[in-house]
Order: C-alpha cells, then sequence, then structure tokens
C-alpha cells in the first residue's frame, strides 16, 4: 500500500485535472492508497476566497483522504488535539524544513507529518521538495502519483477501414479471357 501525506497545492490537480479525482479515489477504495492531510491543509484550503473553489478542493481532500496529526507541534500554528509534541531530533527537523523563516511553517509542519508517518509527501512546491528530501523524505508530485496509479495507456484498437483489403490478383484464366 502507498501511503501520502498531501500539501495543500497537491490537489489543485487533482480537482482541475480529468479522471485524476476518480483515478485516486478508486485506489483509496481498493485499498492500495492511504491518503492523510492535517488541520493545516484543511486550515489553508478554508481560507481560499472564492467559495465554489473553496467547497470544491475540501470536498476533494476529505473525500479522498483521512485526516491526521502534524508530526510536530508549533504554537501558534497547530491545534491541540491535531499536532504531536517531538523531540530534539524533530525541533531540529523542523528547523530545517522552515529553512529559517517562520514564513515556511505552515509546509514544515506537513513535511513533518510525513517523515512521522514514514511515507511521501505530495507537492508541487519545488522549494519543499527539495528540503524535505534533504531531510530524507520521499517526495512525489502530483503527476508522479497520479502516474503511479492510473492504468496503463493501450494502444488505440486498430479499425477495419484504415487496413484497406485489396483483392487477391490471380492470373487471368483462359476462361476469363
Amino acid at each position: 500500500m502507498r501511503r501520502v501525506v498531501f500539501d495543500t497545492n497537491a490537489i489543485d490537480p487533482v480537482a482541475d485535472t480529468p479522471g485524476a479525482y476518480e483515478t485516486l479515489k478508486a485506489a483509496v477504495q481498493t485499498g492500495t492508497l492511504d491518503v492523510m492531510y492535517t488541520h493545516v491543509t484543511i486550515d489553508e484550503l478554508v481560507a481560499i476566497p472564492d467559495p465554489s473553489r473553496r467547497a470544491r478542493l475540501v470536498l476533494v481532500m476529505t473525500s479522498l483522504g483521512r485526516i491526521v496529526p502534524t508530526g510536530q507541534m508549533v504554537v501558534g500554528f497547530s491545534r491541540l488535539n491535531f499536532c504531536r509534541v517531538g523531540g530534539e531530533e524533530d525541533g531540529e527537523v523542523m528547523d530545517a524544513l522552515r529553512s529559517g523563516s517562520i514564513d515556511h511553517t505552515r509546509d514544515a509542519l506537513i513535511a513533518s507529518t510525513a517523515r512521522f508517518e514514514r511515507c511521501a509527501l505530495v507537492t508541487n512546491e519545488r522549494r519543499l521538495a527539495n528540503r524535505s528530501r534533504a531531510r530524507g523524505i520521499e517526495v512525489l508530485t502530483t503527476a508522479d502519483l497520479l502516474t503511479e496509479f492510473s492504468p496503463p495507456q493501450s494502444l488505440p484498437a486498430q479499425r477495419a477501414e484504415t487496413l484497406p483489403v485489396t483483392p487477391d490478383p490471380s492470373p487471368p484464366t483462359e476462361a476469363s479471357a
């Protein structure tokens, strides 16, 4: 079973790409994919100003996955009962994932969750992907995940009209001549 934690930006392609949601939902239903997300993901989604876009993305995320506590607790960002308190090493990893900037705390919480859960992080943000890989976290883009679970593309069936049938040229017989 493939286990993944979704970063907020990884949800848009699932909602916007025809067949993407259905592909991942089928994998979840067959037990080959376990999708997780955090309160941070939901917090970021509910901050989207367009109400129909917000509703669509929240619905896609919550119908595909399950909420798990963040891999760390950060005062001012984490919600009680939806976070884990880590040790000193976890704090060092969190600092590295933040790149010294408080602005990257939400992304770092999502990446630390993937690290804690020992699963892949699905993100389309290059900076977070690079910081996560440097800390030993497997990273996939949404396209990578969809490729992994998409059925193999079959070759188009050949249609009879594309293969013209020519009569067998028989030598003329004396009767026909």
